[in-house]
């Protein structure tokens, strides 16, 4: 081995060591010997991308790519660098590229996957993630984005999802089977819950949780959170100060976090972010006697240690879909309640009567622009004459993301002047304001709004919405129904058409909505109180149930 090979070896353990500065060091006293070594520059690359410095990953990978043009890893992990700078379009190209070296890395169709599913190719990101479990059959981040993509792909129904979920529980290795509870079997004891928040610097579990936490009843509930942030953020104080404790699990595996339950003792997980995979295998570990899906979920967990799931009689109908669970359904009046946002811009009058013409409006993630979607989007917009589509989303901070769906609009007869992008907003009463520039809000199929609904209609713009057969795809159509605005909920891709073109002629009564719309949220949808009280007592329920069949030596179900 030549010295430049022993010094690259010591780099490379350090950097495994999460020794980043002595292994930049070192690959940088390489490259001044040789400039053109790409495996430094390539390795480099990554370094700075687990920094976080991802426009120098970007630059170092690409020297490497200069110099070793045909080596798979490198295309793959540029692809990954860009995928962080929301550079979709341009990783889906090195991603491709890496797929066609060398068709049996994993990692290079799990990007490919990812930036297709960032372009709102969902059908297409999932052949790729099926292909690259194929390729790794245990690896959690490819079977966590596959299955949260199925939800959005027009090619998944709800059968395909169950089934694939399905497929994911039965692959674990559960280690903690037979597990003992020694909990009390009190049926009116205070009851010990606890919810999982797992990075929850990263999604928008937190908005949910802090509604609900300050109105649990503390006589009767005993409130912990376990969770750990993703990018040392500080523990959100509106939720610490509102439960008995908080136990920070950061560097702790599943089954740790497992067994810290049991020992606590908890009564009822409710496990609050379900969404991906790799966040629910703390369920499959038995951390408690009920464990319960809820709040941020999207389909079935899979898993036949989730003794029960969170819905409402909307996303899931009384006798219909319960053969898409392995849990026992809880049916709330709403599935999950959002916090008010704060802070509180005044709704502003609406703006069609100023402009002259409609401004519909999305603030979703782009991966929901589903072919189809913009398709219906698009038979909008020639309908109802001069109007625009406001789609604000930090996706479009991106001129390549931009171009990427103006094109799209374009190739359905489209042109870029109907359409008005807007990227990130940090300042959060700023963001909100944006809505004050949108008439009617247009759901997006088949994977709707969460935030950004409750978001809407607290700023005065309804939604109009078209429901499916999931529950993402019935989760606006919910909320309005709730308001009572079921003129906004559509059953078919005509109706939802024409409901624009009706709803769009009459500018009084949209006016009228958006007068109104907040003050009938705030009643209607943002009642945390309400629906913790109604949480609780269906907590209490399966409590009793539980100790009621335990103490008779049953199984409970």
């Amino acid at each position: 081995m030549d010295e430049i090979s022993t010094i690259m070896n010591k780099a490379i353990n350090l950097q495994k060591d999460g020794k980043l500065e002595e292994a930049i060091s070192i690959y940088l006293k390489i490259l001044d010997i040789q400039p053109s070594n790409a495996a430094a520059m390539h390795l480099l690359g990554l370094v700075f991308h687990s920094q976080g410095n991802f426009n120098h990953a970007v630059e170092c990978i690409g020297k490497a790519i200069i110099e070793s043009p045909n080596v798979a890893d490198f295309h793959s992990n540029m692809a990954a660098a860009q995928l962080a700078l929301g550079l979709a379009k341009s990783a889906s190209r090195h991603a491709k590229k890496a797929v066609q070296i060398d068709f049996n890395l994993g990692e290079a169709h799990y990007n490919l996957g990812n930036a297709l599913f960032y372009l709102g190719k969902s059908n297409d990101a999932i052949s790729s993630f099926s292909t690259a479990i194929e390729l790794e059959p245990s690896n959690d981040n490819f079977w966590s984005n596959f299955l949260f993509s199925l939800n959005f792909a027009s090619s998944a129904n709800h059968s395909k999802i169950f089934q694939e979920n399905l497929n994911w529980g039965l692959s674990l290795e559960n280690d903690e089977t037979g597990v003992a509870f020694e909990n009390d079997l009190i049926p009116n004891k205070p009851i010990r819950l606890a919810y999982f928040l797992p990075e929850f610097d990263r999604h928008v579990t937190t908005r949910f949780i802090k509604a609900m936490v300050k109105h649990h009843d503390r006589n009767n509930f005993e409130v912990r959170v376990y969770g750990y942030s993703g990018n040392q953020s500080t523990t959100p104080k509106s939720i610490t100060e509102n439960i008995e404790s908080w136990i920070d699990v950061s560097d702790w595996d599943t089954n740790l976090v497992a067994r810290k339950m049991r020992h606590d003792q908890i009564d009822i997980l409710l496990h609050p972010c379900t969404f991906k995979a790799r966040y629910r295998k703390l369920i499959a570990r038995n951390a408690a006697p009920l464990q319960v899906a809820c709040i941020n979920l999207v389909s079935t967990t899979g898993l036949k240690q989730a003794t029960h799931l969170v819905t409402d009689s909307f996303l899931s109908p009384p006798n219909e879909g319960e053969r898409f669970f392995t849990e026992t359904l809880i049916r709330l009046t709403s599935f999950n309640v959002y916090d008010k946002p704060k802070p509180n811009p005044k709704v502003q009058a609406l703006p069609a009567i100023q402009n002259g013409h409609i401004v519909f409006g999305s603030f979703n993630n782009p991966a929901k622009m589903t072919p189809e979607c913009l398709s219906l989007w698009s038979n909008i917009l020639r309908i109802v004459p001069s109007s625009q589509l406001f789609l604000k989303h930090r996706s479009f901070d991106k001129e390549e993301i931009c171009q990427h769906f103006t094109e799209q609009f374009k190739n359905m007869g489209i042109s870029n002047h109907r359409l008005i992008f807007s990227g990130f907003t940090q300042d959060t009463k700023q963001y909100l304001n944006a809505y004050n520039l949108v008439d009617i809000s247009l759901d997006p199929i088949p994977f709707g709004g969460g935030t950004t609904t409750y978001e809407s209609i607290w700023m005065g713009v309804p939604v109009l919405t078209m429901v499916g057969n999931t529950i993402m795809s019935r989760l606006t159509g919910s909320i309005m129904s709730r308001l009572g605005l079921t003129e906004f909920v559509t059953r078919s891709a005509e109706n939802y058409v024409s409901k624009a073109q009706q709803l769009s002629s009459d500018l009084t009564k949209l006016s009228e909505i958006r007068m109104n719309l907040r003050s009938s949220a705030q009643e209607k949808v943002f009642n945390a109180k309400l629906y913790v009280k109604e949480l609780e007592k269906a907590c209490r329920d399966i409590w009793v149930g539980y100790c009621e069949n335990s103490q008779l030596g049953k199984p409970f179900s």
